[in-house]
């Protein structure tokens, strides 16, 4: 009994598995086109994230064979993030000197590369100094490749803040001098220098804001800014502009709404912290985190006792997610999407070492289209027509009453 109780749930779950595997158990669906390899890439346009579960699950690719028959084809799933390509660059600290409150590092590059990026770490805790960037092929003739940069750090009980990267254009030279305008001796721990080359930013979108709301809270000196976006997509790097032309450090802390619960006393909103870090007049004030679906951010600026910063927009970014998928056999193939119910794939392609082309072809995609449900037949009544019902009745009521004369006449 219990045996065959077993095969009953199993193949109940069986044909569970297979019904919420097919086309007809997700809203909508786009055609791709254009397959013409095994391997093709998919870049997910922003339409699939608005009716898709957040964790992507529910994406399938499926196709329709010249016999009807619906197949699955495989993918793997992956955000291009941008990437920055970085090349260390040896070098070795010839000689510390100074001269006229000026303190000179000379640092010497035994092979033939470019230098664009220098990171330097010092033993101080608390600067802030001018720097001026001078490169030469002999040490005798120096030219000036940057000058009055500024570098700066701050530890104390309200911030521990440090900003002693120094990025200027791309210079190829044997000699490299770092000048350091200041009161007390530098003591250089080492310095990194790179040369970095970003990527064109293909990778990313902007993403469209619906509303921008700041409030200033003077009990507890922070200034709130409430970001919500237009529509639900992935983002991953948000920008603070701000009007101020003075110079400010302030921690920041960014926010994603996760979930609300009404209260008699009002909406209790629960966030999640995706990033810290410090707004800065030396920086760019651009903070990057792990991809996030919520359309809704709380950024929380600690002004302590300073004046409020003039925070006059924001703007928001997000990677491209993209698809690796294989075509084995010749359908018409859907991307589908928009099933609460599904669980994510398991396919072996993503357990496998796989050897990928090194150039694999971008599919263009169709329209959005809705995908048609079965409709569930409504079984009618037996009987629409109330005089039938009475009709029956009345049948009844003369074949009891006949039986029961018969019984009577008996007796």
């Amino acid at each position: 009994m219990r045996q065959q109780l077993s095969k009953s749930v199993f193949f109940f779950l069986l044909l569970s598995t297979v019904f919420y595997g097919q086309m007809h158990s997700y809203d909508y669906k786009i055609e791709l086109k254009n397959i013409t390899d095994i391997w093709h890439n998919i870049t997910l346009p922003n339409t699939v994230f608005y009716s898709t579960l957040e964790s992507l699950s529910d994406v399938r690719i499926y196709g329709i064979t010249a016999k009807n028959d619906t197949i699955e084809a495989p993918y793997l799933l992956n955000y291009v993030s941008p990437k920055l390509k970085t090349k260390t660059v040896d070098y070795r600290l010839l000689n510390a000197s100074t001269k006229d409150g000026i303190y000179y590092f000379t640092l010497k590059i035994p092979s033939k590369n470019a230098v664009n990026h220098i990171k330097l770490n010092f033993e101080n805790d608390n600067f802030d100094w001018k720097t001026v960037v001078q490169a030469s092929h002999n040490q005798e003739d120096w030219f000036t490749i940057y000058k009055d940069y500024r570098i700066l750090a701050i530890n104390n009980n309200q911030t521990n803040y440090s900003f002693t990267d120094i990025t200027f254009p791309p210079a190829e030279y044997a000699y490299f001098r770092i000048g350091i305008k200041s009161d007390v001796e530098p003591i250089l721990k080492r310095a990194i220098l790179q040369y970095q080359q970003a990527q064109p930013k293909t990778n990313t979108t902007n993403r469209e804001l619906k509303s921008f709301t700041l409030s200033n809270d003077k009990k507890t000196k922070q200034t709130i800014l409430y970001v919500e976006l237009d529509k639900k997509a992935p983002t991953h790097e948000i920008t603070i502009n701000v009007k101020d032309k003075i110079e400010y450090y302030r921690p920041i802390e960014i926010e994603e709404l996760v979930d609300s619960i009404q209260t008699e006393k009002g909406f209790i909103y629960n966030y999640k912290t995706l990033n810290f870090g410090t707004l800065s007049s030396l920086e760019q004030n651009k903070f990057t985190f792990n991809n996030t679906f919520s359309k809704k951010l709380r950024i929380t600026i600690s002004n302590f006792d300073n004046e409020p910063l003039q925070v006059t927009s924001i703007t928001a970014k997000g990677y491209k997610y993209q698809l690796t998928a294989r075509f084995t056999k010749p359908a018409t193939y859907y991307l589908t999407y928009g099933n609460k119910k599904a669980y994510a794939p398991n396919y072996d392609i993503a357990n496998l070492n796989l050897e990928m082309p090194e150039n694999i072809n971008q599919l263009s995609l169709g329209k959005q289209q809705t995908i048609a449900k079965k409709e569930n037949t409504i079984q009618k009544p037996l009987f629409e027509n109330k005089l039938w019902l009475w009709s029956i009745m009345g049948v009844l009521m003369v074949i009891i009453g006949w039986f029961s004369y018969k019984m009577l006449s008996k007796k």
